[in-house]
């Protein structure tokens, strides 16, 4: 980008300066005239800027603190100053282009301040929207998530606004910043391919927030592993197993395969327990025995209600299935076990023999 400096000192302002101090008669080579004019700009703009100072503090606060929410009072205090500022360097780039005549050197070093004024009172309005929205979300959330993703967010958007200014302030003096950007762009690469995993399971993360397909203390299912949610952060999710071992699972691995939430719609759970007696047995009375001991289980839930169904003729028994529900999936194999030691005890009461697998012989004699 060519220097485009010989272009800067002819601004609207040193037309109208021109234009006032000839209408006054304080153009020309007086000196005098042109002190006055530099300290009345000065003075005019430490006025002004104390006046906007006071109707921000008088006026504009009073309106936003009768808001319930506190992100306008936060966005207003991160522009209080920035504004104060900013009134002040107008001020002093008018009184310096007045006694010193119009040079670049001077709009640059104006500009280049009011770049960096403007950029950190961009970045700070964005970091306080973010910590707002993070706020809300942690009320709705009992993730990690947003509690590692809003500082870094912050982190990350701070960057891209001083990186922008930076460039700004290089483009006002001329410098070349495109092959800038292009080495950027390839050091970009080269550290994003250098840390390609780190990357997936941050925007996984994310996915996982924002879809929320399990959340903190639900029972889910991810390949072979089998517990309950303890923590979801930013980069891994943490399940405690039913053998209380902590497994930490990368989020990139989650989203990419089939999760089973036995938590969704809701904790209740479906339990299905086969019970295999012997032929000769009375259907009705092993189907009553069993519906009987449900019904009287405290795991089992009234609603739906557990019912029996003979299921099949199996090689050596004859097979009963019980269906029924537990309030979470913590009862459920605290139901099958009081179930199924209720079950056997009253099978033995009533003779209700429960076969097991064997095997027949026959052993041909040959004669000698």
């Amino acid at each position: 980008m060519a220097n485009q400096t010989g272009n800067l000192t002819e601004t609207p302002i040193n037309t109208f300066l021109d234009d006032f101090m000839t209408q006054f008669s304080l153009g020309g080579s007086s000196l005098e005239n042109n002190i006055i004019l530099f300290i009345l700009v000065i003075l005019a703009s430490i006025l002004t800027a104390r006046v906007v100072n006071y109707l921000l503090d008088r006026y504009i606060q009073r309106l936003v603190s009768m808001t319930k929410s506190e992100l306008d009072d936060k966005i207003l205090a991160s522009i209080h100053k920035p504004i104060y500022y900013i009134i002040l360097l107008l001020g002093f780039q008018i009184a310096l282009t007045i006694f010193f005549k119009p040079t670049d050197v001077i709009f640059q070093i104006i500009t280049t301040l009011l770049v960096i004024v403007v950029s950190l009172a961009m970045a700070d309005i964005i970091v306080v929207i973010l910590n707002d929205f993070g706020k809300r979300l942690a009320k709705q959330t009992e993730t990690s998530i947003d509690d590692e993703a809003i500082p870094f967010l912050s982190k990350l958007v701070r960057f891209i606004v001083y990186v922008m200014g930076l460039m700004i302030i290089l483009d006002l003096y001329g410098i070349e910043i495109t092959p800038m950007i292009a080495g950027l762009g390839i050091a970009g690469f080269a550290i994003g391919f250098a840390s390609k995993d780190t990357i997936s399971n941050l925007l996984a993360g994310f996915f996982i927030l924002l879809d929320r397909p399990f959340a903190k203390g639900d029972r889910i299912k991810s390949g072979d592993n089998l517990g309950a949610v303890v923590d979801i952060g930013l980069r891994s999710t943490k399940i405690e197993t039913l053998d209380h071992t902590y497994v930490i699972i990368p989020n990139s691995e989650i989203v990419s395969k089939d999760v089973t939430n036995y938590s969704l719609p809701n904790m209740q759970i479906k339990v299905r327990v086969t019970f295999g007696v012997a032929y000769g047995s009375n259907p009705s009375k092993v189907k009553e025995i069993i519906l009987e001991v449900a019904t009287k289980s405290d795991y089992v839930m009234n609603e739906p209600k557990p019912v029996v169904y003979f299921r099949e003729f199996a090689d050596s028994s004859i097979n009963f299935l019980l269906i029924f529900w537990v309030n979470s999936f913590k009862d459920r194999l605290k139901a099958v076990d009081d179930i199924n030691t209720a079950v056997y005890k009253r099978f033995a009461q009533e003779d209700i023999e429960i076969p097991y697998p064997c095997r027949t012989i026959y052993l041909k004699e040959e004669n000698g």
